[in-house]
């Protein structure tokens, strides 16, 4: 039989080994089973599923259904938040075999959205995602801040395109924290996107240059390790860049949720300002969470804050219910991005709490706009706005 495109061993088997049972869309026990696909949620239909796409994929591996824009369609509702492979139990690889398939969607000629396309245009010309013109990467650093980089940096902090043009409050945070504690950083205006869109919308070749740029830019500046803000941009560089670059970077790699835990360890980081007493409730980011495994570290300094009174959102950890803010689900299906973020703040708003928390500058953004059709009084953080205002002055 001749096949329509090239595919791995491991995602050959996965494609083939789906039994279509429909696991995938749902949580385990822990959340009562309840369903966590959101394009299965929003599409009602099996083929909204990841299911559903395993055999649609199979479908046009095998030539028995053509590419076309009603597959490129179904595609680009995956919001990438992973919990087909968490839930599945059989096979895993669900959302690098979705991507590939709609990388075969651009070889084949297949147009993108015009939304997505204006993003990959963006990307590849400005090295962000957004249109218009952008300030410098660097901007949101008050001008009083900024200074040469330390000589002999213990990190490099990656701000990413969301923090950098959108949700700056978490990069003024993260700086806050390093300088407070005197840890030397680096940053630097030469960083570009982490790739990610280019790679969710088809595009990895040139998602592959891109690692290549970022690799050199932090090398250069001989930090021993690089902390992200964005679990996505931490998830590129973990998952993808050492493939793409065919080596391992000479610099770990870790969210910053990872890296305030391992100060707390090492006694660096002592939370000693009591914040006003608050019910708090945290949103797993799907690629924090099920993408890297990082589930208590973020909890752990959360609840050393004083002053949170922490509360559980049903569906949490593993089983938590993405915000729909990712996979270029905003960019290209809006409404529908809004409606699963207004469903998740409507269950983080059960539990009482009157905060809200992520450790996604995505999520932050997502979640606000759904935070003010929401009743009643409701504010969204990033985790590491709450340690920069727990340190004090």
């Amino acid at each position: 039989m001749e096949h329509s495109f090239a595919i791995s061993e491991n995602l050959y088997t996965a494609m083939h080994k789906c039994t279509r049972c429909g696991q995938c869309a749902y949580g385990n026990q822990n959340a009562g089973f309840s369903s966590l696909c959101p394009m299965q949620i929003k599409g009602k239909f099996f083929s909204f599923s990841a299911g559903g796409m395993m055999q649609l994929a199979r479908s046009l591996y095998e030539g028995k259904a053509p590419f076309s824009e009603s597959v490129r369609n179904i595609l680009y509702l995956c919001t990438t938040c992973g919990a087909c492979e968490i839930n599945c139990g059989v096979i895993e690889g669900q959302v690098d075999l979705f991507t590939l398939v709609k990388k075969e969607l651009v070889n084949k000629g297949v147009p993108l959205l015009e939304a997505h396309r204006m993003v990959v245009d963006n990307t590849v010309d400005k090295k962000a995602p957004y249109g218009g013109r952008l300030p410098e990467r660097c901007e949101w650093l008050p001008r009083e801040k900024r200074q040469k980089p330390a000589s002999k940096p213990e990190v490099f902090y990656y701000v990413g395109c969301v923090s950098s043009y959108r949700e700056t409050d978490i990069p003024n945070a993260f700086v806050n924290i390093l300088s407070k504690l005197g840890i030397p950083f680096a940053i630097d205006d030469q960083e570009w996107c982490c790739g990610a869109p280019l790679y969710f919308a088809g595009h990895e070749k040139e998602a592959r240059e891109f690692a290549i740029h970022n690799v050199e830019v932090i090398e250069k500046s001989g930090a021993h390790a690089a902390v992200f803000t964005c679990p996505t941009c931490a998830l590129m560089f973990k998952k993808y860049y050492p493939e793409w670059i065919k080596r391992e970077p000479q610099f770990g790699v870790l969210h910053s949720t990872e890296y305030l835990d391992r100060l707390s360890e090492q006694g660096r980081l002592k939370l000693n300002v009591s914040l006003d007493s608050e019910v708090v409730t945290y949103h797993d980011p799907c690629h924090l969470g099920r993408g890297q495994g990082i589930y208590d570290a973020p909890r752990k300094i959360l609840q050393s804050i004083k002053g949170v009174r922490y509360k559980e959102a049903n569906r949490n950890r593993e089983n938590s219910f993405c915000c729909g803010g990712g996979g270029l689900l905003p960019t290209g299906f809006p409404t529908i991005a809004d409606e699963l973020a207004l469903e998740r703040a409507l269950e983080m708003k059960n539990t009482g709490a009157h905060v809200f928390i992520s450790a996604c500058p995505a999520c932050k953004e997502n979640l606000k706009i759904a935070a003010k059709k929401v009743k009643g009084r409701t504010r969204v953080f990033d985790l590491t706005e709450l340690v920069s205002e727990a340190l004090g002055s």
